[in-house]
């Protein structure tokens, strides 16, 4: 361990970041939060173990091509930050970080991941945006603890059907992808809060009835022509939006939505909006540019919250005499 502590030493000078961390031995070695954030790295050495009290290893805007296989002994590593780096790979050794909690992955190079990756079965907190993933291991389901998933803007066209066992996550954004379709476990996914699947080529959703607790639906540009589930189950709903799809009409359903209060519809094929939408009173902002609207319906002006209000692009529309309204594009 002494040789180890010398060459991390060495190490440190060598990138110049002795004034910044600790070259005294004993004080690496109880080290517990190391932020090597936007200094220029390369590599990291595979003395990085001899950090072995090491918590929390900041990593991000970085050069980093690589990690040590090393990484791995760190068995009190709980929050690893290795955003914004050039990675293409990850270690076998990083499924033997069996503290980890939080692991931050975003804007890297990554097109796979080791079968070892799907060990780190306490990880919370997970995000791999903006990567060149393609495939996700169906033992994915291992990860039962997670919390909050970010697999947005990468080449996946599909999900293994793992989430039957992720009764506690209340976050996934799978944005900018490929998909088409969606497992089926999404179901069973009990506490989902945010769910967000813009930029995909979904033209069928799996029922989403199941999830009463969803605050904010981001279905925005995918393929879809009309919403397949009783919408009116997702009672907590405040946010929907769903612009640049191939909606024809929005279900009446859309109206027992009481706790809506943002939605979005534009650039769509719509030629009405349901008779029943001022039973939407907590309503603040209403988008429906772009589409082929050509009156409100009666009743209309009893939106008494709604602040905003996109309306252009529709078929000679007028604006509503709406005492709340701060702002219209008309």
């Amino acid at each position: 361990m002494e040789d180890k502590l010398q060459n991390f030493i060495r190490w440190i000078k060598a990138n110049g970041l002795n004034s910044n961390i600790p070259t005294d031995a004993d004080q690496l070695q109880n080290l517990s939060i190391l932020d090597l954030t936007k200094r220029k790295i390369r590599e990291l050495p595979e003395s990085i173990d001899a950090l072995e009290n090491l918590q929390i290893l900041k990593l991000s805007n970085n050069r980093l091509s690589s990690l040590p296989q090393s990484i791995g002994n760190l068995k009190k590593l709980k929050n690893l930050q290795c955003e914004n780096n050039l990675l293409e790979s990850l270690p076998s050794s990083i499924g033997d970080l069996e503290s980890l909690l939080v692991l931050n992955l975003n804007g890297n190079k990554l097109s796979t991941l080791p079968d070892q990756f799907y060990n780190l079965k306490k990880v919370t907190r997970l995000t791999m945006a903006a990567n060149l993933l393609e495939t996700i291991s169906p033992k994915l389901k291992n990860l039962e603890k997670l919390l909050y998933l970010s697999l947005d803007t990468n080449n996946l066209k599909e999900l293994p059907d793992a989430f039957a066992g992720m009764q506690s996550l209340y976050y996934l954004d799978l944005s900018y992808n490929k998909f088409k379709t969606l497992p089926a476990s999404f179901e069973e996914i009990d506490e989902l809060e945010t769910l967000l699947l813009e930029g995909n080529d979904i033209e069928n959703l799996p029922s989403l009835e199941s999830h009463d607790m969803l605050m904010r639906l981001n279905l925005n540009d995918n393929n879809l022509s009309k919403l397949n589930f009783d919408i009116s189950m997702l009672e907590d709903l405040q946010i929907l939006t769903l612009d640049n799809n191939l909606l024809e009409y929005i279900p009446n359903e859309i109206c027992q939505l009481k706790n809506l209060n943002h939605l979005s519809l534009a650039s769509n094929k719509l030629k009405e909006l349901p008779e029943c939408i001022s039973q939407l009173e907590n309503l603040i902002e209403l988008d429906i540019d772009d589409n082929e609207i050509a009156k409100f319906p009666e009743n209309f002006e009893k939106l008494t919250r709604l602040r905003n209000l996109y309306m252009a692009n529709n078929k000679d529309l007028e604006r509503p005499n709406i005492s709340s309204l701060e702002f219209c594009d008309l």
